[in-house]
Order: C-alpha cells, then structure tokens, then sequence
C-alpha cells in the first residue's frame, strides 16, 4: 500500500517550497487504485486539517494547496459517496469520512476568505470566486446529507453557508455561474446553491423513503437553474424566504417578514419545470429524469412529484395528519421490523418488546390513526420508513404500525407512525411450491381490529405475488388461501388480500 502518511507529511512540510506544493499534490492522489480511495481520502483530510491550524502558510500557498487538492480528491469523495448511497460492500463506514471532506474543506476555504479580508494578502479574483462556491457547495451538501439521515440541520450550518452567500453578494458574483470542478457538466452560482438547498429542506424530506431523498437532491439540480434570490419578493407565487441574520431554514413567506438580510425567491418557475415532468410521467420517464440515474420506476417518480407539487405550494404544502391528536405523554415498548414483530406476535410473547429499553420510548401524542413518539437511544439504525412498528402501552391494546416519518434531534428522534390496526395476530404460511421449507410465519389484523375497516394480512416479500395460493394455519386450523389485490410493499414485507379457497384436513 502506498505511504500515504509520508506523502502528506512532505506536502506540509515547512521545507517544501511553495512551487512543490501542487506537485506533492498531485503525487498523493495520481493513479489510486480504488480499492485505496478511503485510506487516501482519510489522510487528505487529516492533511487539510493541519492546513487549517498552520497559522504560518502563507494565503497564496494555501489557497493554491487546498484548491489542488479539492480538485483531485474531489472524484475520490464522490466516489466513496455513490459507494455509500448504493451500500456497496464494506462502505457503511465511510459516512464519518465523506462528511468530514466537507467539513473541513469549508473551513479551510472560510479561513482563507478571513485572511483575505484582513488585508494580509490578495487573492486573483477567479480564486476568489472559486473558493466561495466550493465553500457554500460543501455547506449545502453537509445540509442535503442531513437529510438523508433525517437529521435536522442545526444552525450553525445554515450560518455558515450565509456567510459564503453574503461575501459572493458583496463581490457582486452571487449569481455568476462557474465550473465547480474541471471535469463538472454544468456552472452553478451561488444563488443556485442557496435556492437548491432551500427546496429540498422545503420538501419535507423527513417522511420520504432514502431513494426519494437522493431523487429530489438530483432533480433539484436541474429545476432550481437561474431562479433569482432577491432583496424584494417577486410578484409570482409561492414565495420563499431566508433570514440571513438568523441561523434558520428557509420558510414560506408570511406578512412582516422584511428586512435588509432577507432573500427572496419564487418557485413558480421550479413547480412549472416540475408540472412538465409530471405531464410527461403520463406516458415515459422524460429523459431529464432517466439521465439522473435514480432508482425510480416511472410511478414512483409520477408520485414523488406529486408529492413535491403540493410541498412546494403557495401555503407551503405543509404535510396534513388524516385526523388531530390528543397529547399522550407516557413510556412504551417497541418492536421494529417485520421479522421480530411476525415472531413476539405469534409466540405471544410481547413481553420481550425491548424490555430492557423501556425508557427510551416515550409516546407524545396519538390519534385513531396513527401516533407520535421519540426515540432518545443512540442508535437509530433500525428506524426506516416504510417499516413495521410494534406498540405496546398501558392504556391502549397492542398497536401496529408502519414508520412514516423520522426527524433527529438534538433531545431524541421523533418517529410518526400510521396504525394499521391493534391486537395483531401471528399465522403460519406454507408454500406448496416449497414442501420442504419450514413455515414462514405472517400476521394478521381482523376487520374489527383494524384502523382503516380493512383487514391486513402482512407477509414476506418473497411470498407475495397475485393469485398465487398459499396454506394459511391460525389457531390449529389450516386453509388453502389465494392472494389476490389491492397489494402493497412496505420496506420489510408485502401487504395482500386474499380469498379463502377451503379448509384443510
């Protein structure tokens, strides 16, 4: 393996001249086998790191060392970054890392706009430039990842990125569009930046499948070109505002809100690029959509901008609850996911819902549709939307659920379910087809007992699919079923109806 360590040493070297410094540089990412990408990426960023807390280097060696080295570890980090988006083998480790290229690169380039305005040195004016869109871009993106991970951003990051936004408006190049990287497709400005990040916290992402997120993430770079951020609101609706005196997210516009830090912008534009794409989804995905590479079938992609179009309304599109909740502050028990909830409710055995975590779920409120709660463990991992959820409280019968929304916060996770229905009943499945498979075990919620009027019949994937039969045993009884629709998927397992064909022997 390459010394990697030894290479970086000699880069901050202070015997290394400055005309060495790019081609030291260049050594330490030329040629890396991919298998070596992370190991190279950690070191970059430890050697950036070092930059930031050298009060010596000179402005010129620094802006030229920390821009030669963003350009080349750039297809590094967005390579280690698809790894991760895709959970490719042995990447689950590298969200530390991925972040922390963008967090100390941000740093590194606000310290550098700091020297320069202390009058200390110059900066040519399309290194000045450069320095201030990378530095928001690697902002906003820390802000986008937070998204993925339902992690509300706090406002140190927004402060952050305003920072970089009110330098580029002050040099008059906010809305100058310039290649972020030698290799990038298109320009993007600041303004585009500031507006792009903005969307896609106004989309709500807190309760949209992680394929959803990185979907609007991508779409919001083609819709969010040239759409202007003014010092007065646009006549066109909906508008949305920043504050950037206040370290807060972008919010819809309402009366009062006016001042000299406030920065508009319409999003008629965005929503009309949008309706188009939603115009064509009738018949094809457009090839706009398909050139982004998501893994979205031309549904999926006709709902999602569904969705986005009411978010992005003139009222905001604030999400509705189908009915009110009452506030209920007590603890409860909590099974996540298919597997373990199928299991405690055929055995019976609720009692084994995490009974040594009682304390970290508290219910907040509930309706007689779904609930609120929050989570204050550490770890979050089995939290996704989409999966089942198993509820256990003093006052109320054994709930299910499926996750709809999850937000993080600094006092706990906030998890919203969707209540299918109470006092779940585990059933044994057996596929004809595999005779000598052992039973799969299903649940199952009665009519009565359900939250909709409908009875649930919940099961492994890979045992759905219409008209296929299935023998069903509940309480000693056995009887050959055959699934039919309405079907649907959850994360963990497929919903279906079914027809009872006969009772077995």
């Amino acid at each position: 393996m390459f010394d990697f360590k030894s290479l970086v040493s000699s880069l901050l070297s202070k015997n290394t001249p400055a005309s060495g410094v790019a081609q030291s540089a260049t050594l330490l990412v030329r040629d890396l086998p991919q298998a070596e990408y992370f190991t190279a990426l950690v070191e970059i960023i430890k050697a950036v790191s070092r930059i930031n807390a050298d009060t010596e280097m000179s402005l010129k060696e620094r802006v030229k060392t920390l821009l030669y080295v963003d350009d080349k570890a750039a297809r590094i980090h967005q390579q280690l970054c698809q790894d991760y988006l895709h959970s490719k083998g042995g990447s689950k480790g590298y969200l530390p890392t991925i972040l922390a290229y963008w967090h100390e690169l941000s740093n590194a380039y606000q310290i550098c706009l700091r020297l320069y305005k202390n009058g200390s040195s110059q900066i040519a004016d399309n290194e000045q430039q450069l320095i201030v869109v990378r530095g928001l871009h690697h902002q906003m993106r820390l802000i986008a990842w937070n998204a993925l991970r339902y992690l509300k951003p706090e406002g140190t990051a927004w402060q952050q990125g305003f920072r970089y936004f009110t330098y580029a408006e002050d040099a008059g190049f906010s809305r100058q569009p310039v290649l972020l990287y030698p290799d990038s497709r298109n320009e993007i400005s600041c303004e585009q930046l500031l507006v792009q990040a903005g969307m896609l916290f106004l989309a709500q992402t807190e309760n949209m499948l992680h394929k959803e997120i990185i979907a609007v993430d991508q779409l919001l770079m083609l819709l969010s070109q040239n759409i202007p951020l003014d010092k007065q609101p646009p006549t066109e609706t909906p508008i949305f505002v920043y504050n950037l005196s206040q370290p807060d997210p972008p919010q819809p516009m309402l009366r009062g809100m006016a001042g000299k830090w406030h920065r508009y912008w319409s999003a008629y534009e965005i929503t009309s690029r949008l309706a188009d794409l939603m115009f064509d989804l009738d018949n094809r995905i457009p090839s706009q959509l398909a050139a982004l590479g998501c893994e979205l079938e031309r549904e999926e992609w006709a709902e999602l901008c569904e969705k986005l179009a009411i978010r992005w309304s003139n009222d905001g599109g604030k999400s509705l609850r189908k009915s009110e909740r009452s506030l209920h502050a007590s603890s409860a028990q909590v099974s996540i996911g298919f597997d373990r909830v199928a299991f405690q409710v055929k055995v019976q055995d609720v009692s084994s819902l995490e009974s040594d975590r009682v304390d970290e779920w508290r219910i907040n409120d509930i309706s007689s549709t779904g609930m609120g709660l929050t989570f204050i463990g550490k770890t979050i991992e089995q939290l996704a939307i989409g999966r089942l959820i198993l509820v256990k409280t003093e006052n109320h019968p054994l709930l299910l659920g499926i996750i709809r929304r999850i937000l993080r916060q600094n006092n706990g996770t906030k998890v919203g379910i969707e209540i299918l229905g109470q006092t779940p009943v585990g059933v044994s499945l057996l596929d004809p087809a595999m005779p000598d498979a052992p039973p799969f075990t299903a649940i199952y919620i009665t009519q009565p007992n359900s939250r909709k009027g409908q009875r649930w019949f919940l099961m492994p994937k890979n045992l759905s699919g219409p008209a296929k039969e299935l023998i069903l045993t509940a309480q000693g009884k056995s009887y050959q079923i055959k699934l039919k629709d309405p079907q649907q998927d959850f994360e963990d397992c497929s919903h279906s109806n079914f027809d009872t064909l006969s009772k077995m022997d």
